[in-house]
């Protein structure tokens, strides 16, 4: 058992331009024992449930990954603790999860078995303006974030435009070789775990990457925006990994979900990072960290080959594409406001005396998974 539990915390899920984008499925990467889905409507304390577990947990000497929500940077949507194989998350929208292995590996606990019906019932008409409330800000604020990854787009263009693609290629190349001082394939099947490290929130943007770089880790930054060829150099990175056998963490970027904006090998002890603004202006600090010789992707850039007029495009490109980020953060957070208004009706009608014995039953049954440590 440990005497000082380490902590990481990561998103389950994150706010894009492609709507909501999670990876609920990947909270525990294998192997799991159990796994509970809590069900209920906002305000009925899965949030705080979840916490008092992790505490409950670090308490007895166990590593906690804490998943927040996006939505709720002080909410969570999942706990899970490796060593036990077991996690509990939010299964509630817009993260609906229904299990796929019912009694066998997943159970769901109902909160709606602790709230009076008739104390909702009497707000109905203030829930429901509510929760449609919520939803049309979301939309509004999805439809600012696709309206800001076509200016990003059109950034991304004008610098890409720009790359010297010899000198690119021999950069990603002296940085591939640092990070894999061997190449030696380990004769067995890959793995990756994906989730989110930095989220956009109603607080603007949050990043936890300085929970998940352990002590004594090589990080190699890689500093360079959309069109430098950062994200291309992370894919790069992930599949030699997975083609040498590693388990690779893969953390996505905000803004283009389906590419990383971080590749963690454990087996390697070492991380590459993208480094750009608004969402990432540095390395994270003080964690004991080697901070390994990155590369910055600027020295690749031959800005001789936009004239005037495209200068001009590319930093009007950049301007709009913060301004709308801007605006969708704005809608995310009136959402919050609306939500933490709805969350009050669910309070007042909830037992939570009752919840609190159900929490303190699932710790006991977590720790059963730990009996043979």
């Amino acid at each position: 058992m440990k005497s000082k539990p380490n902590i990481r915390c990561m998103f389950a899920g994150g706010n894009t331009p492609d709507g909501f984008v999670n990876y609920f499925g990947e909270i525990l990467e294998a192997n799991t024992n159990r796994i509970f889905i809590i069900k209920g409507g906002p305000g009925v304390g899965k949030s705080t449930f979840m916490k008092k577990i992790g505490q409950d947990l670090l308490d007895r000497g166990y590593d906690v990954e804490y998943f927040y929500c996006s939505s709720d940077p002080h909410s969570l949507d999942a706990v899970a603790v490796p060593d036990l194989k077991v996690a509990i998350m939010d299964g509630t929208a817009p993260h609906v999860m229904d299990p796929r292995y019912p009694g066998a590996v997943e159970e769901i606990i109902y909160f709606g078995d602790y709230w009076n019906d008739d104390v909702l019932v009497a707000n109905r008409e203030y829930i429901i303006d509510c929760t449609n409330r919520i939803k049309d800000l979301f939309n509004t604020a999805y439809s600012q974030l696709k309206e800001a990854r076509v200016a990003y787009d059109e950034w991304k263009g004008y610098v890409k435009s720009c790359v010297d693609r010899a000198e690119y290629q021999r950069q990603a190349d002296l940085l591939i070789r640092k990070v894999f001082k061997r190449f030696d394939v380990l004769g067995k099947d890959g793995r990756a775990r994906h989730y989110f490290a930095c989220a956009i929130t109603p607080s603007g943007i949050k990043d936890y990457t300085d929970t998940l770089l352990k002590p004594g880790m090589d990080v190699y930054p890689v500093y360079g925006g959309p069109g430098s060829g950062a994200k291309e150099l992370l894919s790069r990175v992930a599949h030699i990994a997975e083609w040498q056998g590693f388990f690779t963490e893969r953390s996505h970027c905000p803004i283009e979900p389906q590419d990383l904006d971080m590749v963690i090998i454990p087996e390697l002890n070492a991380a590459v990072i993208n480094i750009w603004e608004p969402f990432r202006s540095a390395v994270p600090e003080g964690h004991g960290i080697n901070l390994g010789e990155g590369i910055d992707l600027s020295a690749c850039l031959n800005e001789a080959n936009l004239d005037e007029e495209r200068r001009r495009a590319l930093s009007g490109a950049h301007e709009r594409f913060l301004e709308l980020l801007d605006q969708a953060i704005s809608n995310i957070a009136q959402a919050k406001a609306v939500h933490d208004q709805l969350e009050s009706y669910y309070i007042s009608a909830m037992d939570f005396e009752k919840i609190e014995q159900v929490r303190q039953r699932i710790v006991q049954r977590m720790l059963k998974y730990g009996k043979g440590r």
